[in-house]
């Protein structure tokens, strides 16, 4: 069991077009009574289907009341002992009416979303995110900073060398003053 696809930012208004897709990649079918699904903010819907071995199903926000951000978004899919299954992260923003896909090992966006059927590439080529495995099954996680993100990452890191490297030295700075001291008391 796997979470699919996934649309975080629909054309229009987002509660009326966001859908999260499961797809059952096992040759049994499952009775997901009791399994779950969490966003990042901890908002969470329990499912009570079944589902075929090879079939999707899709879930609107009408039905899970999982609002998906539009930037950066963790999904955690749980089965009904509490077990977690799947997590698909992205940290980019999510283009309008792209999805999510996961496609050959990796996700990526395509504007070509398929809720309820099987992905397939945009005719116009796809932007592919930076993934990292996920340990358990084939979770897949998305990361990815565009440029802007990088270089502002960059400058927080050189901003807290700094601090820290400043603080370093105050602590120094005390420490030998303390030692300096106690010597001076025992040479007296």
């Amino acid at each position: 069991m796997i979470i699919s696809e996934f649309l975080p930012n629909p054309i229009g208004k987002d509660i009326e077009g966001e859908w999260i897709e499961l797809f059952n990649d096992s040759e049994n079918a499952v009775n997901l009574n009791g399994w779950q699904i969490k966003d990042a903010s901890g908002k969470t819907f329990f499912f009570k289907n079944k589902i075929d071995p090879g079939e999707y199903l899709v879930f609107d926000y009408k039905t899970t009341k999982i609002s998906l951000n539009n930037n950066a978004e963790t999904l955690f899919l749980y089965d009904q002992k509490g077990n977690l299954i799947d997590k698909v992260e992205f940290a980019a923003a999510a283009p309008e009416g792209k999805s999510l896909i996961r496609q050959n090992g990796q996700f990526i966006f395509t504007d070509e979303p398929t809720p309820g059927a099987a992905n397939k590439l945009s005719r116009q080529g796809e932007a592919k995110m930076t993934l990292n495995q996920f340990p358990q099954n084939e979770s897949i996680t998305p990361n990815t900073f565009t440029e802007a993100q990088n270089n502002q990452l960059n400058k927080n890191i050189n901003l807290t060398n700094l601090f820290i490297g400043l603080f370093l030295a105050l602590v120094l700075a005390f420490v030998f003053t303390f030692i300096v001291k106690k010597l001076n008391l025992l040479s007296e």
